[in-house]
């Protein structure tokens, strides 16, 4: 393959040359990753808890047909349960948490801080309204996996990494065949044939490393070496992408989530990634709520449950880490489009290892504002604090195991107490 079809076939794969100085580890060739799989689940735009794990319902029918209603969709006497778990009456919620309540933990009453959408998806996903900082997902991912081809997977929402880790993003996973097969003329064809026979393709691979060492002796600076060698590597290394292809289903789902998390899998299951972005828009329901999120909300639910089903099938369940969230809330009551607008309290659901489900932390009241609470037992306080994205952030780092990491005390999260959210 030339130098060039690698470079753009890379480029539209998402699998980007690393820059000189942008990994924290070094890119020689690593151990396959057998952690945890991290997965961050976004939903885009700023979902509404209240259709989900936090329901407020109407108080009467009457309620429902004015613009201060909670919820049009069901009234709060309609309200069910699942174990320790309370959800909303709508869409598929019900199948969805007897199904999985008793790995669930939900958090409710989080304060993202703010009603921008750039500003939430940042706090929920990096635990801090500071820019440039890196998300839990990138950190966990430099920390375990910054040699990895595929250490960071996203596929959207909150993906800046501070150059811990490079990301990578991959729409479609036949350029990944491309890049793993370069000598292969037409991998779809029955009887495939070769561009060169494998004696000339293993003359041509040491050719390349022979002029990549004499490469290297010129260098004396370190980070430029760093740099040469990860360039190296990404054009000439497919053993690793040959791994994942191995691991690919033979028939991709049509939903989108599923299909994002059948590629995180694979590449977990190939020993090349650490955490993975997934990401569903179309939250941001200015208009027409009930209609038009309650569904989203249905394909968010999907997504988690064949996560956890898939994950069980394969026999890693016990090594998948979930955390689903969104940019913010939505308001309690309607505007005049029949819409919702922008609220800054919002819910985060976690599922996986170390993660205690049937479990519910966080209360709000009937217009969805949080109750303060003790942060040590976690119960409503007067004068207690309210639960932030940077709580849940400290707790994801102790339970990764990375918080003391010197990469990780690069980006501390001073200004939130410590919260025994997972026990």
């Amino acid at each position: 393959m030339e130098r060039r079809e690698f470079l753009k076939l890379a480029s539209m794969a998402g699998l980007g040359v690393v820059a000189a100085g942008s990994l924290s580890r070094d890119a020689a060739a690593a151990d396959p990753y057998t952690g945890p799989l991290w997965v961050h689940i976004h939903a885009g735009g700023g979902w509404d808890p209240t259709s989900l794990c936090d329901p407020k319902g109407a108080s009467s029918p009457e309620e429902q047909e004015t613009r201060d209603a909670m919820n049009r969709s069901y009234l709060a006497a309609d309200i069910e349960a699942a174990g320790n778990l309370r959800y909303a009456p709508v869409g598929n919620n019900a199948a969805f948490f007897q199904k999985h309540y008793s790995k669930l933990l939900v958090i409710n009453g989080i304060d993202t801080g703010t009603n921008s959408h750039d500003a939430g998806v940042r706090n929920t996903w990096s635990g801090t309204l500071r820019e440039g900082k890196p998300g839990f997902a990138a950190l966990v991912a430099g920390v375990h996996g910054g040699a990895l081809p595929m250490g960071f997977i996203s596929n959207g929402g909150y993906d800046t990494s501070a150059n811990v880790v490079a990301v990578t993003r991959v729409p479609d996973t036949r350029l990944l065949q491309r890049l793993a097969y370069p000598n292969v003329i037409d991998l779809g064809a029955e009887r495939q044939e070769l561009y060169h026979t494998e004696a000339t393709m293993t003359r041509i691979l040491e050719a390349r490393q022979a002029r990549h060492a004499a490469k290297l002796e010129q260098q004396r600076l370190p980070h430029v070496k760093q740099a040469m060698s990860t360039l190296f590597t990404s054009r000439v290394g497919q053993n690793e992408l040959k791994q994942l292809i191995q691991y690919l289903p033979e028939e991709f789902e049509n939903a989108s989530l599923r299909r994002q998390a059948q590629l995180a899998l694979a590449a977990y299951r190939a020993g090349i990634c650490v955490s993975a972005n997934l990401s569903l828009g179309g939250f941001d329901t200015h208009g027409n709520h009930d209609d038009s999120h309650i569904p989203r909300l249905d394909q968010i639910c999907d997504g988690v449950d064949f996560l956890l089903t898939a994950a069980e099938e394969q026999g890693i369940a016990d090594r998948i880490v979930i955390v689903v969230g969104s940019d913010f809330g939505r308001t309690p009551g309607y505007n005049q489009g029949n819409g919702k607008d922008h609220w800054n309290i919002s819910s985060m659901m976690l599922a996986g290892a170390g993660i205690p489900g049937n479990r519910v932390i966080g209360v709000t009241d009937e217009r969805h504002n949080p109750i303060a609470l003790d942060p040590a037992t976690l119960e409503p306080r007067e004068g207690g604090i309210r639960i932030k994205p940077g709580h849940i952030h400290k707790a994801l780092r102790k339970l990764a195991g990375i918080a003391e990491d010197p990469l990780v005390q690069r980006f501390p999260l001073t200004e939130e107490e410590d919260l025994p959210l997972f026990g």
